[in-house]
């Protein structure tokens, strides 16, 4: 049993914040060398070891030179709270905690006990809660109190003998709180803190307060009327129209009482562990040792033996804590890979009580097949009155399917001319917003409205709450791009499910993922056509022309058909176990993009000016010089000519035909020609790849830059490969050679703004890491691992020279060899890439394997594996299908066994750096820093970050990334990324 140490006057009581600690404690691990945050068996312990730290510096030293007497480790028991009874949103926009800080939770309460403390914490009431109620039993019985928090809701308990202690995260940051800082911060004293709470409300906890008020108005307004009640008494009186409302209104006024409720801590909470039991005891120095050692923590282990005066030799490591990551959290009842949809499946589940996943998904595909689109259904809202029945019906539901029509497919210019929301099949609804009548406007809208529509900003303030309601799912086909234009309205669509992404984690590979398709594919239906309501060519009108009830029909048959889409895809992801892939994957991370889309990047056009001129000047050199050795003018851009020229006149070898009857002259084709010596095709190659950089870069990149941000805003598509790499459009930035000059001086036109730099992080040699892990090869795990050269030593390992002092060629033909086996590599392109006859190149591939079987070993494990279940995996669970795995056509199986080889690899990449974008906004956040996150190219990602905090976002956007893996896949090989900072792209890659 617990011994009691009664409070009295002159004692000194801690109140420590538990839960911020332990985030808090998590975001200092993540700014420093992964090593010291995974234990060897690579279960995360780094916030774990500075919450020891912590713990032993208040155990120790006590703070702001006062040692406690009693000491309490405070935390948030769960979510469910009575303030989660009295409003439901409260905190409902809490994301889930970062995946390698789950495992961690049950650890801090074993720190705590390894202290001889007590972890404390409560069903029903918060950590906050607790904390009031002991500060207020403390100052009861004459002892001073210390909260050792940074919450700003912690400061209504401030009073005299009652202080908050902000450690931060280093001595010169350390603060004392008192009611000098409470009033510089709320703008009055701790008595009125909660006042000013309840009108200002808070977004972090989402707790509503007033409309159209915040900190600083609330601070006058609770300073003019005294409190609270006053205000409301006589917000009659309030000259100002709109703040008169926002504090009349019964409605508003039913909010801010319910915020007031959330905001005021609970002072006399029954307590379970009582004050007299949180006295500060002597730990035994055994337990505290042993669970240290457990954790593998050498430096604190030395500090508390030398502390306690004991050998930590002599101590063995708890062998209880000696488990798994996954055995931990299981015995914390915390799941190791927790989904947190909102209201996945509700439709999905319904009528289909005792039916299996399988079962479910016949019964909807049959019932959903066998309901016929009823057009006559849909209806064009044109009152506030009927979208407020919509939004209800929604909210009645929890879900609904939304779309956007829009005058085009840039989302960031595009003007919005309806939406439409669907509650059920043949449930539809098209609210017109900017539809314009013949000969008005252009075609892209602008024109006069036509009658009979909502203005568009009562439409989207009905719709706002909606949208930005956690608690409705919203549904939506590629729905990043309603995300982006509706960001554009001062609208973020939150909760969502994603049909294109639910078809792309199931079925990558195997089909389309396009709405249109999947409505033929699953329904036997074919939607109505965009070209047959707002034409095309010459018959285009655009659709902010198309009658209401033809805009209609088609608007709201998307939302039907998406709608059903998710019925029938939320159930199989269930029924063929993909739910993981799709929540860890893909859904979180359209959101991601969408902020990234809209952040656009800044260029230089006078840098992309002078190169367009530049490469025409080469051009022409290049033309001039390959009408010499052509010895006649002709068209360069002409495959007929080039074909007459090479084939005809010159008499080159290797004349291949086309299906038309015309000369073949491919890139590969003009690559065979200049490997053998002949000078005009390589000319040719060179004049080519300056012509594509022209016209795709340097004169087309102007023109994408968007009027009102002045910066290029590219497009990212997460379901356009089969592994899972994200591709960009309008422009591309992902083709943008990097290897060669000319690309990297397009690169430079990439530029930070005034005041900041870019910062151009990128994982090295992911693709090798991944393969070592996956395909378990011995001599790779172990060169990565030790920081050496791979290519080095894979020249060492197959031609038996010493990694010192080694040729160059030679190292270069074992990269070469190295990527080349990633990507199956034949002989034939092997002896291309390194200009040596095929034979050499098949000895050389011939001599990899032998001296890595492994290698060999998993590239027939993989063919075997695709042919017979028609996919591969990768290291997270992605599928990748390869249906031609089984073609009469020798050319097509080999080309689909190489697609299949590769693709665990480049997937699992793909994969990591995916994970890593989902936590890298948040996490930075948290760090307190506003780098953002601009590009995604292959490994690499572009932030732009003020001068001011390049040195701290560094190390924490390497750790996101280092990490990314974890704690879902214990990877045998560390990852690795390089970061830079620079005034533009190239500096910073």
């Amino acid at each position: 049993m617990p011994s009691s140490h009664p409070v009295k006057a002159g004692d000194h009581v801690f109140l420590v914040d538990g839960s911020s600690f332990i985030f808090r404690a998590y975001f200092q691990s993540i700014r420093q060398d992964p090593k010291y945050n995974f234990r060897s068996d690579r279960l995360p312990t780094g916030a774990v070891r500075i919450f020891a730290t912590k713990i032993l510096q208040f155990v120790r030293d006590g703070a702001m030179g006062i040692k406690p007497t009693h000491l309490a480790i405070i935390f948030d028991k769960s979510e469910n709270s009575f303030r989660k009874a009295l409003y439901p949103l409260y905190k409902a926009n809490r994301s889930d905690p970062p995946e390698d800080l789950v495992p961690q939770f049950p650890l801090m309460r074993e720190v705590v006990r390894a202290f001889g403390l007590q972890p404390v914490e409560q069903d029903t009431y918060e950590a906050d809660d607790l904390i009031a109620t002991y500060a207020t039993q403390a100052r009861a019985a004459g002892a001073d109190v210390l909260i050792i928090s940074a919450d700003k809701d912690l400061m209504q308990l401030i009073e005299p003998g009652v202080f908050m202690y902000d450690p931060a995260s280093g001595e010169r940051d350390e603060r004392r709180i008192g009611e000098v800082e409470v009033r510089d911060y709320f703008g009055v004293g701790p008595q009125q803190v909660v006042d000013v709470q309840a009108l200002a409300g808070d977004s972090t906890d989402n707790v509503p307060g007033a409309k159209g008020i915040g900190l600083k108005t609330a601070a006058q307004l609770i300073t003019q009327y005294g409190s609270l009640d006053a205000l409301l008494e006589k917000a009659h009186e309030i000259p100002q129209p709109k703040r008169r409302e926002a504090l009349t209104d019964p409605e508003a006024v039913s909010l801010i009482r319910i915020s007031e409720k959330l905001v005021r801590l609970v002072r006399d909470v029954p307590l379970v562990t009582p004050l007299a039991e949180l006295g500060l005891v002597e730990a035994d120095p055994t337990k505290l040792v042993g669970f240290l050692k457990a954790m593998e923590f050498t430096t604190i282990t030395r500090r508390v033996a030398d502390l306690y005066g004991v050998d930590p030799a002599a101590i063995d490591a708890n062998p209880n804590l000696s488990k798994s990551a996954t055995a931990l959290q299981e015995h914390a009842g915390q799941s190791p890979d927790p989904s947190h949809a909102p209201n996945q499946g509700s439709a999905v589940e319904a009528g289909q009580d005792g039916l299996d996943p399988h079962q479910a998904v016949r019964h909807i595909r049959a019932k959903l097949e066998n309901l016929p689109f009823t057009h006559a259904n849909y209806a064009t809202v044109q009152t506030i009155e009927a979208l407020k029945d919509w939004i209800a019906r929604a909210r009645q539901s929890g879900f609904v399917a939304f779309d956007t029509e829009t005058s085009g497919l840039d989302a960031m210019a595009a003007d919005l001319i309806g939406v439409s929301l669907a509650v059920a099949p043949n449930e539809a609804c098209y609210v017109p917003l900017g539809h314009i009548g013949e000969g008005s406007g252009d075609l892209f809208g602008g024109g006069a409205l036509l009658a009979g529509q909502i203005p568009q900003g009562e439409a989207l303030a009905l719709l706002k709450p909606l949208l930005e309601d956690p608690t409705v799912l919203k549904i939506g086909q590629n729905i990043k791009f309603d995300q982006l234009v509706m960001r554009q309205h001062g609208v973020d669509i939150i909760g969502v499910d994603d049909t294109m992404l639910m078809s792309y984690a199931l079925d990558a590979g195997l089909h389309g993922h396009g709405m249109d398709e999947m409505a033929e594919l699953f329904f036997g239906h074919k939607p109505i056509a965009f070209a047959e309501v707002a034409g095309s060519g010459k018959t285009f009108i655009g659709f902010a022309r198309v009658t209401l009830d033809r805009a209609t029909a088609y608007a709201a048959e998307d939302a039907d058909i998406t709608l059903r889409l998710w019925m029938l895809l939320r159930a199989r992801l269930n029924a063929e176990g993909m739910i993981s892939v799709y929540e860890r994957l893909e859904r979180p991370l359209a959101g991601v993009l969408a902020r990234m889309e809209e952040r656009g990047i800044a260029i230089d056009r006078a840098i992309l000016s002078r190169l367009s001129g530049e490469f025409a000047q080469s051009m022409a050199r290049l033309e001039e010089e390959v009408h010499q050795l052509a010895g006649e003018a002709f068209n360069l851009g002409s495959p007929k000519q080039l074909g007459d020229i090479l084939f005809g006149k010159l008499g080159l070898p290797g004349a291949k035909k086309t299906a038309t009857g015309a000369w073949s002259t491919g890139a590969q084709v003009l690559e065979e020609l200049a490997e053998q010596g002949h000078e005009l095709p390589r000319r040719l190659l060179d004049w080519r790849q300056l012509a594509k950089l022209k016209s795709t870069y340097t004169d087309a990149l102007p023109t994408f830059v968007n009027a009102r941000t002045g910066r290029v805003h590219t497009s990212f598509s997460m379901a356009a490969t089969t592994t899972g790499r994200l591709s960009s459009s309008d422009p591309n930035i992902q083709n943008i050679p990097v290897r060669s000059e000319e690309g990297r001086r397009i690169r430079k036109a990439f530029v930070a703004t005034q005041g900041h730099k870019l910062i151009s992080a990128d994982y090295s040699q992911i693709e090798l890491r991944l393969l070592a892990h996956i395909a378990d090869i011995p001599q790779l795990r172990q060169a990565f691992e030790n920081g050496i050269d791979i290519h080095a030593m894979t020249a060492s390992e197959m031609f038996g020279v010493p990694v010192a002092g080694m040729d160059p060629m030679i190292r270069r033909r074992a990269k070469a060899i190295n990527f080349g086996i990633i990507y199956g590599i034949s002989a034939f392109g092997l002896a291309n890439q390194l200009g040596i006859p095929r034979e050499e190149a098949s000895a050389y591939i011939k001599q990899y394997f032998e001296r890595f079987p492994g290698i060999r070993d998993y590239m027939d494990m993989i063919k075997r594996e695709v042919r017979e279940k028609g996919f591969v995996t990768t290291i997270f669970g992605r599928k990748a299908h390869y249906p031609q795995i089984k073609s009469s056509n020798p050319s097509e199986r080999a080309f689909m066994e190489r697609a299949a080889i590769n693709a665990p690899i480049q997937g699992s990449a793909a994969d990591v750096i995916r994970r890593a974008m989902i936590r890298m906004e948040e996490v930075l956040a948290l760090a307190g820093l506003s780098a953002r996150m601009l590009l995604q190219v292959h490994d690499e990602l572009i932030f732009e970050v003020p001068h001011a905090e390049v040195e701290a976002s560094i190390p924490v956007i390497k750790s996101v990334m280092e990490q990314a893996a974890s704690p879902a896949v214990t990877l045998h090989v560390p990852l690795s990324v390089d970061a830079r900072a620079a005034d533009n792209w190239d500096e910073a890659h």
